[in-house]
């Protein structure tokens, strides 16, 4: 044991659990915490400039990389500004832990009017959390980071949050550290796992459909295995880009949005395998019905077997240790795949062309222009809402997007914790006028660490996808779409970042030379093109 403060005890366990950085701002319920860090050198503490931001950067530093960063937050504003990044992180299964500060333990549950008091407030946590408890005591610390990280390890990954009352974080007392741990995650039920292999074996015309547990599991050459095994064409959902690269001859793209691109695959198909998805309202519109009807599905989370439509087998498991188990079964012999692949991807330009070109073309000069390995953020805007289906993607976690909860301002704060998770890899942020404004402050944090980021911030001067929305539904009747801006390059030249407007032909230039120079930069993009282009993937 050692003698120890709370905030001290925190600060021990995270360097345990081998956490390099924690978000947040410093105020009087979490200064203890802070000062805990303070002389631990493997620990950054990154100041943001608001809490919604701290774990926006948590999610985009877990989605990038994943690997689990820590938020440093006060109760009542600090918790609830922090909700929304752990919302996010809730939905698209990205791991965090966050630390609420929290009046005395004598003062709780009271309603005394304390200072930043907020009742129940472990609750109103857990709503948003996989994990959420107090730490009563110095030496309950150790164990409860523990538990948080065994919670985000080894079950679907979720937010964790552990609050610390004030006079936890200051007082002193003989703390027991924990020695590391290696974390398993389920390997899958053997005979589940065989049943599987012996279905898909009967299958003529398999598909496999996979998700972000492939990517969360680092599971891609498990997959690629299966895949050859079964000579099975591969669709990803949202969060599944890059489980696969592009170039891959069995890859045929995200399968999102309502352009019913898959239907010739859909109509064929007599099995598909689904890994690691939730088949979500957002990768397929129609949750899966029109998916064949023999399906075997792969998941960490057993609730989300058969959610969606019921399985011929279902697999609770790590998308690598099953699909390792199923490839050892499948044999290592590669089957010709009986769908044309290639004929399918140039249809799908094609169409994909006809459809959004304006918007196509952009984003199609926007990969050329950066390395292979970069990544990118985008947000809810028209160019980000094409991003998946439109956007060639090569490796694991480097398109990462905001998904169902759907924050808007997600991407320069998740592109800010991504840049610090993978430093040596370019990082672009994709927002539209509207959203870049919910969150924007945090260009000072982008600066303040001087950080090489490109901020690509396209304006129509609204929000465009709900001017088009309102068109649509409601026969044109617009209300509080239109939006009055500042000047971006002169917002941008204020934090300190290079910034530059041009025009969205040269987009694909602008972004190579910020990548030649390095440095923080904010390009602004006029960009509101007419016609069908409008639509997002989803929209009715």
């Amino acid at each position: 044991m050692k003698r120890m403060t709370g905030g001290r005890a925190v600060a021990a366990a995270l360097k345990v659990e081998g956490i390099e950085h924690v978000f947040g701002i410093v105020g009087t319920h979490d200064c203890p915490l802070f000062d805990g860090i303070r002389d631990e050198p493997s620990i950054r503490a990154v100041t943001v400039r608001h809490e919604q931001g701290a774990s926006l950067m948590a999610a985009g530093y877990a989605r990038a990389s994943g690997k689990v960063a820590a938020c440093f937050v006060v109760p009542g504003p600090g918790l609830t500004n922090a909700l929304t990044g752990m919302g996010m992180a809730h939905s698209e299964s990205a791991p965090m832990l966050v630390f609420g500060g929290q009046n005395a333990y004598a003062q709780l549950e009271r309603e005394g009017g304390h200072f930043h008091e907020l009742a129940n407030s472990v609750n109103v946590a857990r709503s948003v959390c996989g994990y959420a408890t107090r730490a009563s005591e110095p030496n309950d610390i150790p164990k409860v980071v523990r538990e948080a990280m065994r919670a985000m390890r080894c079950q679907r990954p979720r937010p964790a949050y552990i609050e610390v009352p004030l006079n936890v974080q200051s007082s002193e007392a003989d703390v027991a550290l924990l020695p590391a741990e290696t974390y398993a995650r389920p390997a899958g039920d053997a005979t589940k796992i065989a049943e599987a292999a012996e279905a898909l074996k009967s299958a003529k015309r398999p598909f496999i459909f996979a998700g972000g547990g492939v990517e969360s599991a680092e599971a891609t050459p498990q997959l690629l295995r299966v895949a050859d095994s079964l000579g099975a064409p591969v669709v990803t959902s949202v969060f599944g880009r890059g489980a696969i690269s592009d170039r891959h001859p069995l890859a045929l793209g995200d399968g999102w949005g309502r352009l019913n691109l898959y239907d010739e695959l859909l109509a064929q198909a007599d099995m598909v395998l689904v890994i690691g998805s939730r088949i979500d309202v957002v990768s397929d519109v129609n949750v899966g019905a029109r998916f064949p009807q023999r399906i075997v599905q792969v998941d960490i989370d057993p609730l989300v077997l058969g959610q969606r439509r019921p399985v011929e087998v279902g697999i609770v498991g790590d998308a690598k240790a099953v699909l390792d188990a199923l490839a050892r079964k499948l044999g290592s012999k590669a089957q010709a795949c009986w769908f044309d692949v290639e004929d399918f991807r140039r249809r799908k330009h094609a169409t994909l062309l006809q459809h959004c070109g304006p918007v196509l073309t952009l984003i199609e000069d926007l990969r050329a222009a950066m390395p292979e390995d970069t990544i990118f953020v985008d947000d809810l805007t028209l160019v980000g809402y094409w991003m998946p289906l439109l956007m060639d993607t090569y490796q694991p976690r480097t398109l990462i997007h905001p998904g169902t909860y759907g924050t808007l301002g997600y991407s320069l704060p998740a592109a800010i914790g991504a840049k610090l998770a993978c430093a040596r890899q370019p990082v672009v942020s994709i927002s539209g006028d509207g959203g870049f404004l919910f969150t924007m402050q945090e260009l000072a944090t982008a600066r303040a660490l001087n950080l090489d980021l490109i901020a690509l911030v396209f304006n129509d001067n609204g929000f465009g996808a709900i001017r088009t929305y309102q068109d649509r539904m409601f026969g044109g009747r617009q209300i509080g779409a239109e939006l009055v801006n500042p000047d971006f390059v002169k917002l941008g030249e204020a934090f300190g970042a290079n910034s530059v407007r041009v025009d969205a032909k040269d987009v694909g230039a602008a972004v190579r030379r910020a990548h030649e120079s390095g440095g923080l930069w904010l390009i602004e993009v006029p960009f509101a093109p007419e016609g069908s282009v409008q639509m997002v993937p989803w929209m009715p």
